[in-house]
């Protein structure tokens, strides 16, 4: 195999020398715009994980620098996303620091070199399909049930109301009503008309007068997209008039300035304590970035490499780290962003990670008269859109398991804990598998009249015949199913004393594990202590590739192994055993002439 080209392993050495002309021009554009959003979206949360806004500034910087280097998708917006952020709060909880203290970054910044490790690791191992173990209702339901603790962390903010920070998502929610007497108009006003602004900014209907005055309807809906900073500006400008008229906590002094890297992250500590929190940070952060990824990339006929991704997130969280700040992840809402606003490569990204930067450097005292009820009220529009209660109809009408999975998983990081929510859905999602591939559905069949198929007897009018027994099982088998295979057959063989042969179809099994090969060995031993005899038909080659070198064969006696189930009809419909006991011609079909 040849060598492959550098710019396998830095996709950025193949989009870069494209970029020029109106490609150029989206990616300076969508860089721009998504810019917009970052500055108020990554101070946001920032304080969601209990972090000084300008560590939120500090995310947005080099790790989408680096993502720009390795990442394989070309619209693909990094940065900090909020259920990471929870996650780090939630993670920090259990230590003794404050929030926002020294201690509480440093923890911050070791969960971003931790993650880092897990993802590189990962990469390494080549790992990136193992994310596809997070079924689609264990994530909604995750994801839906973070949003629902966002949003319950945010309303001290909006309402001047302390809640209880150990307490239950629903001990919250009581003690909020209790004091409602005590609510605090200022922050209440703020933040209440800032969510307003920032919802309706995304009603089409809202956006329908832009349009009417000969907008283009793409400028119409990026203008949509810069609504944050256009709010948090506006409420700048206005709270430093009429602070002294209208009381509300603000941001106060952002120090000024770029990040320095440095090691410093190594001299923390909680690194064992704090592992199972980033290794949960690292597959959700993941799975979100490879979804949208995946998503954008299919609308343009490109691919991401899931691999490679675990390098490029990997390298990203490293170089959270190095900066001092918190893990990142793609972001759904900003990628989108990004890519509507025509970005064609990670240019965009880069363009955005200046403009951070120069936020940083230069703009940060604008934002001194911020109120933070403005602040929560960005995330909480942020986090809207994740509480999906799409997905929960969609899955209980199509598979009630898969609708309880998700109601696990959402109720479990509501009610208990996050990560022991997260860990129910998987539990129940991957139990259900197990049970559903340990009892698979299992088929008698016989033959269409007038044709060579083969249908369930129950479903259809078929052909039978007495001493024939053709059973078909629509899985693989594996250990956990063999004991279900046998009491199949048992069943079967108990129901019909007439029987002669048993043919098992295995149109549908993939692969046959040690267990189920001494199973199948076993079966046809004591079918033939019954006078039965056990064939196979319509075995796959590379099946039949494992079952030539094992001693199944043999144990089938006269057993044969048949091209399809006509050919073992043919043969064995017309071959009855008078007598129980008349040898097989040797000259039927067998194994060693199957393909």
């Amino acid at each position: 195999m040849p060598p492959k080209p550098l710019s396998h392993w830095l996709p950025i050495l193949d989009w870069l020398p494209r970029s020029r002309g109106a490609q150029l021009r989206d990616d300076l554009l969508a860089g721009v715009i998504t810019a917009l959003l970052l500055v108020p979206q990554g101070m946001a949360l920032a304080l969601l994980a209990g972090l000084p806004p300008i560590v939120g500034l500090y995310a947005g910087i080099l790790p989408p620098l680096v993502y720009a280097l390795f990442g394989t998708s070309r619209t693909l917006a990094v940065g900090p996303v909020s259920v990471a952020a929870l996650l780090v709060a939630n993670a920090l909880a259990g230590t003794a620091a404050d929030p926002g203290s020294a201690e509480w970054l440093q923890g911050a910044i070791t969960l971003a070199a931790l993650s880092a490790g897990i993802l590189l690791l990962m990469g390494l191992l080549r790992l990136g399909e193992l994310a596809n173990f997070l079924s689609h209702p264990v994530l909604s339901g995750f994801t839906s049930g973070a949003a629902v603790i966002i949003i319950v962390s945010q309303l001290p903010q909006l309402t001047g109301i302390a809640l209880p920070r150990d307490a239950g998502t629903l001990t919250q929610l009581g003690h909020l009503f209790m004091e409602l007497p005590r609510l605090d108009p200022g922050p209440l006003i703020y933040g209440v008309v800032a969510l307003l602004l920032l919802l309706m900014a995304r009603k089409a209907p809202l956006l329908k007068p832009l349009a009417r005055l000969g907008i283009p309807p793409r400028a119409t809906l990026l203008a949509s997209r810069t609504a944050p900073l256009m709010v948090v500006l506006g409420a700048t400008a206005i709270a430093a008039f009429t602070l002294p008229l209208l009381p509300v906590a603000v941001v106060g002094d952002i120090p000024a300035g770029l990040p320095v890297p440095s090691l410093q992250f190594l001299a923390g500590d909680h690194w064992l304590e704090l592992l199972p929190a980033a290794l949960v940070i690292s597959i959700i952060g993941y799975v979100e970035s490879v979804s949208v990824a995946r998503v954008l990339a299919w609308r343009r006929r490109e691919r991401v490499d899931p691999n490679r991704e675990l390098i490029a997130l990997g390298a990203s969280n490293a170089g959270a780290a190095l900066t001092g700040t918190m893990p990142v992840a793609g972001g759904f809402a900003r990628s989108m962003v990004n890519f509507e606003a025509g970005a064609r490569s990670q240019l965009a990204g880069i363009v955005t990670a200046l403009l951070v930067a120069l936020s940083a450097l230069l703009f940060t005292p604008v934002f001194r008269y911020l109120p933070l009820a403005v602040l929560a009220a960005v995330i909480i529009a942020a986090v809207i859109p994740l509480i999906d209660v799409k997905a929960l109809k969609a899955a209980w009408r199509f598979d009630h398991a898969d609708g309880l999975a998700l109601m696990v998983t959402f109720l479990g990081v509501v009610l208990v804990d996050i990560e022991l929510g997260l860990a129910a859905g998987l539990l129940l999602s991957v139990g259900t598998f197990l049970w559903r591939t340990g009892h698979p559905h299992a088929a008698v069949v016989g033959r269409v009249p007038g044709t060579e198929h083969f249908r369930n007897e129950e479903r259809h009018h078929v052909e039978t015949w007495p001493h024939l027994l053709l059973l078909r099982m629509d899985e693989s088998l594996y250990f956990a199913n063999t004991a279900f295979l046998e009491q199949v057959v048992a069943r079967r063989v108990a129901e019909r004393p007439e029987l002669q042969h048993v043919v098992l179809i295995c149109s549908a099994v993939n692969r046959i594990d040690h267990s189920a090969l001494e199973t199948l060995e076993q079966l046809a031993e004591n079918l033939a202590l019954s006078n039965i005899v056990f064939h196979l038909a319509e075995v796959k080659g590379p099946v039949m590739d494992r079952l030539r070198g094992s001693g199944l064969l043999e144990a089938m006696g006269d057993g044969r192994v048949f091209l399809s189930s006509e050919e073992a009809v043919e043969y064995l419909g017309t071959h009855p055993r008078p007598n129980g006991n008349e040898q097989e011609n040797q000259d039927s079909p067998s194994a060693e002439n199957h393909p």
